[in-house]
């Protein structure tokens, strides 16, 4: 009898520095899920799971829920974000809830609605389950 290391064709690993832009003019509805990091130019509008960050540039725009390791908001984010890190530049704006353990924002740049911190330890619930 042998031991084999097999090796799973179909899994692949992203390389951290690949970056999946939507660009100006583009819009896209519905479950956005990446495992790389996400600069939005365009529009979103729905939900985006990301094991990276997500960027919003000047021109962006995302009406939604986001799950990601961290969230930069240069344009507009309205909606509810679950993140480790967020960060709302001059100029950029965020309206709605937040969970993340950083929060950071910047002189000239709007936060409007609800913060709360996401303990290390336990995972944050939703804010369906903070409300019951």
């Amino acid at each position: 009898m042998g031991i084999f290391n097999k090796v799973d064709q179909f899994t692949t690993t992203v390389p951290a520095s690949e970056t999946t832009i939507v660009a100006s003019g583009a819009k896209i509805e519905g479950i956005f899920n990446c495992q790389t990091r996400l600069h939005v130019d365009g529009e979103i509008i729905g939900k985006i799971l990301s094991d990276s960050i997500v960027t919003i540039g000047k021109q962006g725009k995302i009406n939604g829920e986001i799950n990601a390791s961290r969230l930069i908001i240069n344009g507009l984010f309205e909606g509810n974000a679950n993140c480790d890190n967020v960060e709302v530049l001059e100029g950029g704006k965020f309206l709605g809830k937040v969970i993340a353990k950083e929060l950071v924002i910047e002189a000239k740049a709007i936060f409007e609605g609800e913060s709360k911190i996401k303990m290390e330890s336990v995972e944050a619930p939703s804010y369906e389950e903070q409300r019951d």
